[in-house]
């Protein structure tokens, strides 16, 4: 999240229930006007620096046949602890006794309170001891807290990954025990005054702060406003202080387990809903990928003779089922039922999440208030790119305006569309949107989105993917045989699970490695698409020896039939390109700082920089003709197709764009300007957000911010323009490959100019000088993200 006073582990443990639903070339929540943006959620680990240099984390994705790897890995392994480890759970305990792979295949619910027992009280024992010898250098301040934010990180790291990956109420009741003694240690560790003193005076020290390189020099500053947001002050003598120490501490230890009722009634109350239909009729226009999805989804609700072609089918609200259904059936009754539960989800009864909001709100304004802060809007931007709440909503505003002529022409040629054509109902309602957005689309480039999809097979897809990393950054990917995991000692969670392993395609020196689990599991895996941290690339002090840095990728496409390859449609091809940017800033780091490696301490609001950049290949006819070939008979996808899967970018942009700015606009609201429990409700400032930015009339009962789970499960509060903001980035940073003009050479050049400023500076510079080293410039070029969108003409 982007909550820096707390720890990754705390905050990670905070949202590790987060499911949200995202769309084409931008993540996206839950849309009133068209569902089919929730295709996938992307949540990231946080950039932000804690008070000790931790990313703070957010809890925000994806089997083939390419070149195995037959090197055997050898012990990547870094000494990362000194302090004694002699309670019998650091050797038997499998979350904690691994250094870059985690025994996966061992860990049970039942190992998780010991582990973070063990370990917290040990760090506490080992920080106190440390603190009576802090000094103001670098091995007197970092150097004493490196291996315990380490480990802090990778057990919650796991016992974070595990609970999205492999959900149970007993692993749920193991998360909710430890979350208190997470933030206990966080807190302790981030109010040493002893820490604090050392590092200020550090920086006060001319001759040690000219000492230090540029990148410890970020790390410390960094580390020091964390610090100072994690309270730091409240320690020092002066009225009230202790009062306001203890409460700020009660405030971080209920958000969090605000944080977390608030995903798991969310989550409790998306697997409640089933509609079982039992006549086919009622599912005209369904495509068979998804009756047979739905068929399979009512097996496991008791209907264990059902089939794709007789039934009985369980509609239900998992993004993988509810998207495609929501595009494609022609039963309005129907959807209407369907949307009305997903827009009312967790908004009733026990798992009201109403409540829950407006104490998440209060709280957090409560707790900016403490720090000094207007509003928790203003003490969210101050640690990120933009800086300030005004230059947020300037951005935000200067969007809208060249945004909403586009979106209302859009609807209204949706509209024109669904009488003339569709004979369809209008107004639109907002069950009709997505219904008929994809007919249009169908009618005017002549293709659904299955029909495309019968082109791209995951295997060839996941081939192209790798090939674009290869050609544009010089790295090679590829999949571990089952033969090197096993002689390695490698275990994964579920059997579709694979270990990847990244070269430098010139040197052949191993860069890292990744864990893909692409395939939908509704009944233990979160729905929605996100990268991880496993491990971050470390360098010994001592002895100098690297530690390569590991990653997740998840995704939830559905997963093979009958020993058929795994069609993906395009959005999910996208979003598979947007989380393996993620994961290449994560593994393609060259800094050896740990706190400040790979997406660790980039800045929130610039860390989608890399994700959203990766999605412009997926359109590229190089690449769409790498990949786009039938999956039976082989044949490469037709050009026509091709011109449509390109033109699709910018079909309905504008309200694409405009939805997007409602979320990022009312997210800033209620940090803002909203008071809970006042006469004005969550709801009310939707509605009245919505009057400026909301084209098609919601419902009275729509309660959607009730499963926003990015703000109130995720790390975007306060935060959701970052997607906006770092999309002006990432859409100028393209651009940049744009203007070479199809040469090769050119390309290459400006891709490994990439690689080695973005992907390579991680947390460690300032994103500003990152950019104007890689484009040469300082200022964004905000044209270039409304001509890729659409909505500007190109020169």
């Amino acid at each position: 999240m982007l909550r820096s006073f707390t720890s990754s582990a705390a905050s990670r443990l905070r949202t590790t229930r987060l499911a949200t639903g995202t769309t084409t070339a931008t993540t996206r929540a839950f849309s009133r006007t068209t569902l089919a943006s929730q295709a996938r959620v992307r949540t990231t680990t946080n950039v932000a620096f804690t008070s000790l240099g931790f990313a703070s984390r957010s809890l925000a994705a994806r089997p083939l046949t390419i070149r195995r790897a037959l090197a055997t890995i050898t012990d990547t392994r870094v000494p990362t602890s000194t302090y004694p480890k002699t309670n019998p759970e650091f050797a038997t305990n499998p979350i904690l006794n691994w250094h870059t792979f985690p025994n996966f295949a061992a860990i049970k619910a039942e190992h998780v309170v010991p582990a973070i027992e063990v370990l917290t009280k040990q760090i506490e024992a080992t920080f106190q001891e440390r603190s009576k010898r802090m000094t103001p250098t670098w091995e007197g301040t970092m150097g004493l807290t490196q291996d315990l934010e380490d480990d802090l990180e990778r057990a919650s790291g796991v016992i974070s990954h595990f609970s999205r990956v492999k959900d149970s109420p007993e692993f749920r009741k193991a998360v909710e025990a430890i979350q208190p003694m997470i933030v206990t240690i966080s807190l302790k560790m981030g109010q040493s005054l002893e820490l604090y003193d050392a590092l200020v005076k550090m920086v006060d020290s001319k001759e040690t702060w000219n000492s230090l390189d540029k990148e410890q020099q970020r790390i410390v500053q960094k580390a020091i406003q964390g610090m100072k947001l994690a309270g730091v002050g409240f320690g020092l003598p002066g009225e009230g202080n202790a009062e306001k120490q203890k409460r700020f501490n009660e405030i971080q230890g209920k958000l969090a387990q605000l944080s977390l009722t608030f995903s798991n009634n969310l989550q409790d109350e998306t697997k409640a809903f089933v509609k079982i239909v039992t006549d086919r009729s009622e599912l005209d226009g369904c495509p068979a990928s998804l009756m047979q999805a739905m068929a399979k989804n009512a097996q496991g609700r008791g209907h264990g003779d059902a089939n794709a072609e007789t039934g009985p089918w369980a509609v239900t609200l998992d993004y993988p089922t509810f998207v495609p259904f929501i595009m494609n059936c022609k039963n309005r009754d129907l959807r209407e039922h369907v949307y009305r539960a997903i827009v009312s989800r967790a908004s009733k009864g026990e798992k009201n999440n109403e409540p829950v909001i407006d104490d998440m709100l209060s709280l957090r304004q409560e707790e900016a208030g403490l720090l000094g802060f207007s509003s928790y809007g203003a003490l969210s931007l101050s640690k990120k790119m933009a800086s300030d709440v005004g230059t947020a909503k300037e951005i935000l505003e200067r969007l809208y305006e060249a945004t909403l002529p586009a979106a209302k022409k859009d609807l209204a040629a949706l509209t024109d569309f669904a009488q003339d054509r569709l004979g369809h109902p209008t107004p639109l309602r907002p069950w009709d949107t997505a219904f008929v957005e994809e007919e249009y689309r169908k009618d005017r480039f002549k293709y659904s989105a299955d029909q495309i999809s019968e082109y791209l097979p995951y295997p060839r897809v996941m081939d192209t993917l790798f090939e674009v990393a290869r050609d544009s950054f010089g790295v090679d990917v590829s999949e571990m045989s089952s033969a090197d995991q096993s002689k390695a000692g490698l275990t994964t969670w579920n059997e579709d699970v694979k270990i990847y392993q990244i070269k430098d395609d010139a040197s052949k020196k191993v860069l890292a490695y990744f864990y893909g689990d692409f395939y939908s599991r509704s009944e233990e895996k979160l729905s929605g698409a996100w990268m991880d941290i496993c491990v971050t690339r470390m360098k010994d002090p001592v002895s100098g020896d690297v530690r390569v840095p590991v990653a997740y990728l998840i995704c939830n496409q559905p997963a093979p039939q009958s020993g058929a390859d795994s069609l993906m449609k395009f959005q999910d091809v996208t979003t598979l390109f947007h989380e393996f940017g993620h994961g290449l800033q994560h593994m393609l780091t060259t800094v050896d700082y740990p706190q400040a490696s790979g997406i660790k301490g980039v800045e929130w609001d610039f860390v989608e920089v890399a994700s959203q950049f990766m999605e412009n290949f997926a359109y590229e006819e190089k690449w769409l003709s790498r990949m786009a070939k039938h999956h039976k008979t082989g044949e490469p996808m037709p050009q026509e197709m091709k011109e449509t899967v390109k033109k699709s970018k910018q079909c309905l942009a504008g309200m694409a764009m405009l939805r997007q700015l409602h979320f990022a606009m009312l997210d800033l609201e209620l940090h803002t300007q909203y008071k809970p429990h006042g006469g004005e409700t969550i709801f009310d400032v939707d509605r009245r957000q919505g009057k400026k930015t909301v084209l098609v009339t919601p419902i009275p009962e729509d309660r959607f911010l009730c499963g926003f789970g990015h703000i109130f499960g995720g790390g975007y509060a306060a935060g959701y323009y970052s997607y906006k903001f770092s999309e002006l980035y990432s859409a100028d940073a393209y651009a940049a490959f744009e203007e070479q003009d199809g040469s090769v050479d050119g390309r290459k050049r400006i891709g490994r100019k990439y690689r080695d400023t973005v992907l390579a500076y991680g947390g460690a510079t300032d994103p500003k000088e990152v950019w104007k080293e890689f484009r040469g410039r300082d200022g964004v070029e905000v044209d270039a993200l409304l001509r890729h969108s659409g909505l500007v003409s190109s020169p």
